[in-house]
């Protein structure tokens, strides 16, 4: 089992398309948890990347004139670049073409087979491209996908099958037993419906089609969407196909079983159903945690690269810079439930949050402390006389921090951080810093120093808090300060009150405001 470590991930994106909003979302909100976690010491592994092997992404090659393979390799540089942009820092951008992958999946579709849970069979069923999912009669809305509004195709074929009916007990006890395994509870019911209806076993092959992982059974099939991209996540924390018997290795068991698998509301029965079942029969431990966001929602529809109803990142980010795109995703929406963007409300949440009160908070801060006590180093005073209730309040951020990572409540983190930004704009509303310095008494100096230090020390705290929200941003806060940056792991963890003197440089806004053209407005 896995130590004190942890593994995050993502679904894997299609790309038959460029990436939009609502998929950067998810990879911004898994990489805050990364950080976040990395902040409190914990080593965190990372991953996510590219779903392949699927008739609409080679369609969207030809309708480019390239190969399946060549047209992967273009959008693989264009969306990584793109995740760079966005200060996404992964362990490790898997593919489903990747050489170790289509082992690992082999493998285990062989490992299955020869345990008598694939088996052939004729099918035939309402095909949807756009989910890669069968569908009933009684799933499609007016004859339509549920999802993505469009007429699915008949299909009628010989497939292979994975005996997913076998394991309607063991699932039906995963949620009885686990109530945390699917977050947030709002999901719960539609996947428990889809559960208590009766699994039926559903098609791992595709007959007639080139691109994808062949059967190592039967090389006129390949390896349906599912049964292959799932796998990417064992594929991805290292799994030794030399040591399968043994459960993968060493390496892989310092990270598996996942932490959390997040994912967008659309793939929740796929990774809390044919998931764990798959690695039931696999004889490997079940992920601790799916959490299933909502979707990103553009003029009030579901933002989707099929219906062209789209932002892209690029687009955002010719406006605003990372820091606070990143912000406005994370911190003005609930990522449970579903988001929603807008130049607008971008622009009103930024300008609010991080230009004027963080913002004036720091610049403020720096510029009368150079201006009444230039050049001198500030330390923690030895005794406090009206700063112990800032300072108790810091000595609960950790733990409220801890509590919201562990409760994928983004929106909740960074209103614990700019909870503490208002805390400390009021101590200067409430201490009046000036009056103290034109007092100029001895008492009243020795005030002074204490209120400074109690906003510059304050402001590091919030800084190290926002950090995995932030990553840009906050350095410079660091380098205004005049104070070390926290490492990659252990920042937050490693925060204790008064621990350094503070003599800040010159001070500069951080943030800009965001002002929109006529039309971005």
């Amino acid at each position: 089992m896995r130590n004190d470590s942890k593994y995050i991930t993502t679904a894997i994106v299609y790309p038959n398309s460029r990436i939009h909003i609502g998929f950067a979302w998810e990879c911004v909100g898994a990489d805050w948890l990364a950080r976040g976690y990395r902040s409190m010491g914990i080593p965190t592994r990372f991953v996510t990347g590219m779903d392949e092997h699927s008739a609409k992404v080679r369609k969207a090659g030809e309708a480019k004139g390239l190969g399946a393979q060549e047209y992967c390799d273009q959008m693989a540089v264009d969306i990584r670049g793109t995740l760079e942009k966005l200060d996404v820092v992964y362990d490790r951008f898997i593919r489903t073409s990747d050489a170790d992958h289509k082992k690992v999946v082999q493998a285990f579709v062989q490992k299955a087979f020869d345990s008598g849970d694939i088996y052939k069979n004729k099918y035939e069923g309402h095909y949807c491209e756009g989910c890669e999912a069968f569908y009933l009669d009684k799933d499609l809305v007016d004859g339509k996908c549920p999802n993505h509004k469009t007429t699915p195709k008949w299909i009628s074929e010989e497939n292979y099958f994975f005996k997913l009916s076998k394991y309607q007990k063991p699932i039906e006890e995963l949620f009885a037993g686990h109530p945390e395994f699917l977050m947030p509870d709002t999901r719960k019911g539609e996947v428990m419906t889809f559960v208590k209806e009766g699994l039926r076993d559903f098609s791992i092959s595709r007959s007639g089609e080139s691109w994808g992982i062949p059967l190592p059974f039967d090389d006129k099939h390949v390896v349906y969407v599912w049964f292959d991209a799932l796998i990417n996540y064992v594929t991805a924390a290292h799994f030794d196909l030399s040591q399968i018997a043994s459960g993968g290795g060493e390496e892989f068991k310092k990270y598996w079983p996942a932490s959390v698998h997040v994912i967008g509301k659309d793939v929740t029965r796929f990774h809390c159903v044919y998931w764990p079942a798959i690695l039931m029969s696999l004889g490997l431990p079940l992920p601790e945690k799916v959490f299933a966001h909502g979707w990103m929602n553009l003029k009030g529809d579901r933002m989707s690269k099929s219906s062209g109803n789209v932002v892209s990142p690029d687009d955002v980010l010719a406006v605003a810079n990372s820091d606070q795109l990143r912000y406005y995703l994370l911190a003005e929406n609930d990522f449970a439930g579903d988001g929603n963007f807008a130049y607008d409300l971008l622009a009103m949440k930024v300008n609010a949050d991080l230009a004027n009160d963080w913002g004036n908070l720091v610049n403020r801060t720096i510029n009368m402390t150079r201006k009444y006590f230039p050049g001198e180093t500030l330390t923690l005073p030895k005794t406090a006389t009206h700063s112990k209730d800032i300072i108790a309040s810091f000595d609960s951020l950790k733990g409220e921090l801890r509590t919201w990572l562990d409760a994928v409540d983004s929106k909740s983190y960074a209103q614990a951080c700019g909870a503490r930004s208002r805390l400390l704009n009021l101590y200067i509303d409430r201490t009046k810093p000036w009056a103290l310095a034109k007092s100029a008494t001895p008492e009243s100096m020795a005030e002074l120093r204490e209120v400074l230090y109690t906003l510059m020390e304050g402001i590091r705290w919030t800084a190290t808090a926002f950090l995995p929200i932030l990553p840009n941003g906050m350095l410079e806060v660091f380098r205004q300060l005049g104070v070390p940056a926290p490492g990659p792991l252990g920042g937050t963890a490693a925060l204790e009150w008064g621990q350094v003197g503070i003599c800040p440089g010159e001070p500069k806004p951080i943030y800009p405001r965001i002002e929109l053209a006529k039309e971005e407005a």
